[in-house]
């Protein structure tokens, strides 16, 4: 039932010389019934019977029977059965009535007035009211005397009861029975596929008809047995690792039989049939394959190898565009490339917090840190160090990863070992003013403490404004809702280290989960074996970390950790990493590569834009070795990029861009990457780019972007994840440079109005514009090539190429919007270098679209947010009101740009 059509059929039947034929009339996507006064109609009663699914629907006509189980209906035709209760209706020429052999307790919905009806006696069907026919419910919503059952669309059946109504969403075939001299109309509904209980069935003439409408049941030329299901979990959580199907393939034509395990990435392929692990039963007993059939698998691919193979020459090619633009070189006396001067960002040290330090001895930085090389499990089921924990904790409390001259571990510690002194101290981040005066702070005040957020009973202020801000869908949060849901986090996390709920450092012999436990846990709950010696390792650290306090000597408490280690790899050895895998760990939160990056990168760009500026003052000034000591700078702190991703690689055991934070590190990484690709043709491009790259990082350690390295989805445990999404996320950092010269040549544009610098500006142009076309170039190719793997990956992971998912979509659509920007140039009308790069400006909004829009406003598969959207931020607006302001200024001097010629 395609919306593009082609809907129309004509099927027959041949019934004993006799031809039945069903013809195509119409098609309703959402579609009700109703029942329609009709003076050729019949009469008709409407019933609602509750059931545990939810209500159901039945239209009775004269001369049918309704058999619910536990009740039968019969409308004007006498009852075969007597085992069971019986509501018989008769209708005559005053209307529908109706006689039970059972009592019925009976409510008037109008007035809640009740009653009884007694068995035997005869009494008028009304509408809406509820009768109670030995515990089934049976509420009447249409009494009709001659009406007519009509199929309509959802839209016009709440018009009609005035009303919105929550429906089942369902489709309607209508068609057109013919047989016997006779023509009935029918409407099916269902839902596109088979659906027990949606079939019609009517009498023409001497033969009963029943129709249903939906997919086509195929017959497999062999058989599955299921020997046995496995569902695999992240160790100590209920997320599902992996899941598989352990089958035997059956094929008794050709004598064939053998075993098969099925899993997500890993198909069954026989006979042109594949077999995907779809899903399972809640219950873990039962598993749902998906099955497809598709013969021609590589064929598709051999055209998607050309597609490839066809882009890359395009960029090899010395007579291609591509090859074009590369030989071309827009000179300017010192063979500069001009830029304009962006506004500095603000660079600012925060002084530490003030806080009352007095009650509270500080715990050792080298104890602490040798704390933080135990183990713990997060709630995703990953074994980590209570390092990494320790810095995602303090993040989210204080939006810091130290504090009051002390390190996460230190912090994380002390709020853990002496809560009652830490819960004084004001450390708990907020911004909002009105929060602030539900806490008693002042405007000034950022922080508050862990004990202000209880009034003087001990109630918790927040609790009951977050839960009522939580109710709200998160586009109706305002930002004083989303305040409060931010600021209660902060608190119950805070309140989880004060507790000690933090530390699931205990395993548990013998636990089929592998579930590791906090101390409290394991003191009450654990067998007594157990938990003594739970006893032993806390009573051991407590003693040790006290005298550490008193005498400075440590020694005892490092013992005590070390002890606890051992009980871990004792009992919790099985899901333990590998030693190397922890110190690595280690080793990348000390280094916090990442968040080092940021400020070198902006510095660096904009060293580069300023130097750049002044070669365009003073075109003769010799600046050389200045420039290249930025690029080495810039080409050491990509060095130190791709490291740093490869170590997140190794840690967590998948390519790091499963999550939005790795795509922020992995896209900045792009940009620094396309800039030194076409450093050597621009030094604009090299700016920019690092400029870009350092905002980009910058975003990522924003605190809406969670910088945890997390566990895997089954689905996403697959070396197409490494491929298509790198290639994919790798043409974002390409198009965003070619957004960033374009948006230059704008501005260029606009300081063309200066005559004395209007040849300089114009070879900045036309060098910027070039370079971003081929930036774009290679930016599309790679879209492109990742798009259609990304098609490889959905037929290898469940057996379809294209599902019109939003992230498909908005992917193909941002192919199709730079196909057209690259493609311009063949339109007379459109041949600008301005219209180029202005356009280009604009274009990256489907890139912003596809990424964000999609992850986080529409649901699907690719999404964050089930489609749920969160608020839209109000700078977004800003932004976009600048560029429009921006290329229409720009667009005043689109004539002025002076023809220069390229060198070669």
């Amino acid at each position: 039932m395609s919306e593009l059509g082609g809907r129309d059929f004509k099927n027959s039947l041949d019934i004993d010389g006799k031809e039945l034929v069903v013809t195509y009339k119409n098609y309703i996507a959402k579609a009700a019934k109703t029942a329609v006064e009709d003076p050729n109609g019949v009469p008709i009663a409407v019933f609602v019977i509750p059931t545990p699914q939810g209500p159901e629907k039945y239209f009775l006509k004269s001369g049918e029977v309704l058999d619910v189980g536990p009740l039968a209906v019969y409308f004007d035709k006498e009852p075969r059965l007597n085992n069971k209760p019986i509501l018989r209706l008769i209708s005559d020429e005053n209307g529908i009535s109706f006689v039970s052999n059972v009592s019925i307790n009976w409510l008037k919905m109008i007035d809640n007035s009740t009653g009884v009806y007694k068995q035997g006696n005869i009494y008028k069907l009304d509408e809406r009211r509820m009768y109670n026919i030995n515990g089934i419910q049976l509420v009447t919503k249409a009494v009709l005397n001659k009406g007519a059952v009509k199929v309509i669309s959802e839209e016009e059946y709440k018009k009609t009861m005035k009303m919105e109504m929550k429906m089942q969403s369902l489709s309607a075939l209508v068609v057109d029975v013919a047989y016997d001299g006779e023509h009935r109309e029918v409407a099916l509904m269902g839902k596109g596929k088979r659906y027990i209980g949606f079939e019609e069935t009517l009498v023409i003439g001497d033969a009963e008809i029943m129709l249903e409408w939906g997919a086509k049941a195929i017959e497999l030329p062999f058989s599955l047995k299921l020997r046995d299901f496995v569902l695999l979990k992240y160790p100590g959580s209920m997320s599902a690792s992996s899941y598989e199907s352990n089958v035997v393939l059956i094929d008794k034509v050709n004598l064939i039989e053998r075993e098969h395990k099925i899993y997500m990435n890993n198909t069954l392929d026989y006979g042109g049939y594949l077999f995907f692990q779809s899903s399972y039963d809640q219950d873990g007993q039962g598993t749902i394959l998906s099955v497809n059939h598709d013969p021609g698998k590589w064929p598709t691919y051999l055209g998607y190898i050309l597609l490839g193979i066809g882009m890359f020459l395009n960029l090899l090619n010395p007579n291609s565009h591509f090859g074009k633009l590369a030989r071309k070189k827009y000179v300017y006396k010192a063979n500069s490339v001009a830029a304009f001067t962006l506004l500095l960002a603000l660079f600012y040290t925060q002084p530490l917090l003030a806080a009352p330090m007095d009650d509270i001895q500080k715990i050792d930085k080298d104890h602490a840190n040798h704390y933080a090389t135990m183990l713990v499990q997060g709630n995703d089921g990953r074994i980590k160090p209570l390092d990494t924990y320790a810095i995602d904790l303090l993040n989210k409390i204080a939006g810091k990863d130290s504090m009051f001259g002390l390190n996460h571990n230190q912090v994380i510690l002390g709020m853990a070992s002496n809560p009652d002194a830490w819960k004084k101290i004001d450390m708990i981040k907020t911004t909002h003013p009105e929060v602030k005066k539900l806490l008693g702070m002042s405007e000034n005040q950022k922080t508050f403490a862990f004990e202000d957020a209880f009034d003087k009973y001990g109630q918790y202020i927040l609790g009951p404004l977050a839960e009522e801000a939580l109710r709200k869908r998160p586009a109706e949060r305002g930002k004083y809702e989303q305040e409060l849901i931010k600021v209660d986090e902060r608190v119950n996390v805070a309140y989880a280290v004060y507790s000690g709920r933090f530390m699931n450092v205990f395993p548990l012999s013998g636990d089929l989960n592998n579930k590791w436990y906090y101390p409290e846990y394991a003191l009450k709950d654990f067998p007594p074996q157990f938990s003594h010696e739970v006893l032993a390792l806390l009573k051991n650290n407590s003693i040790g970390l006290s005298h550490g306090l008193k005498t400075g000597d440590w020694d005892a408490a490092n013992k005590a950790i070390d002890e606890i280690k051992s009980f871990q790899n004792k009992y919790g050895a099985n899901v333990i990493p590998d030693s190397n895998l922890i110190e690595a760990e280690l080793f990348y939160n000390n280094l916090n590569t990442f968040e080092k990056l940021y400020p070198v990168y902006l510095l660096a760009g904009l060293v580069l834009l300023f130097i750049i500026f002044m070669r365009l003052a003073k075109p003769n000034l010799n600046i050389k070795i200045v420039m290249n000591s930025v690029y080495i700078v810039l080409v050491a702190a990509f060095v130190a990029h791709t490291i740093a991703l490869g170590l997140r690689w190794y840690i967590a055991g998948h390519a790091p861009w499963s999550n939005g934070f790795e795509a922020m590190l992995y896209i900045s990484w792009t940009m620094v990457l396309a800039g030194i690709v076409f450093a050597r043709s621009s030094d604009l491009a090299m700016a920019t780019t690092a400029i870009f790259a350092g905002v980009t990082l910058f975003v990522a350690h924003l605190s809406w972007l969670d910088p945890q390295i997390t566990t895997l989805v089954p689905v996403l445990k697959s070396y197409w994840l490494t491929i298509h999404v790198s290639i994919i996320t790798a043409s974002y950092g390409f198009l965003g440079l070619s957004t960033l010269l374009s948006f230059v040549s704008l501005i260029f544009y606009i300081m063309l109005s200066n005559k004395k610098k209007r040849e300089q500006l114009s070879v900045n142009i036309l060098e910027s514009t070039r370079i971003s076309e081929m930036s774009l170039i290679v930016g599309l190719s790679l879209l492109t090539v990742g798009n259609f793997l990304g098609g490889v990956w959905a037929n290898e992971s469940w057996g379809r190429y294209w599902g019109w998912d939003p992230k498909e979509t908005w992917a193909l659509v941002s192919i199709l919007v730079y196909v057209f920007v690259i493609h311009m140039r063949f339109v007379p009308m459109l041949k600008s270098n301005f219209i180029f790069n202005a356009v280009t400006v604009v274009a990256y909004s489907s890139i912003i679209m596809t990424y964000f829009g999609v992850n986080y406003y529409l649901s699907g598969l690719h999404s964050y947010a089930a489609g749920d959207p969160v608020p839209i931020p109000e700078w977004i607006y800003y932004v976009i009101s600048v560029i429009v302001v921006i290329i229409i200024w720009a667009s005043v001097n689109r004539n002025k740009l002076m023809n220069i010629k390229p060198t070669k």
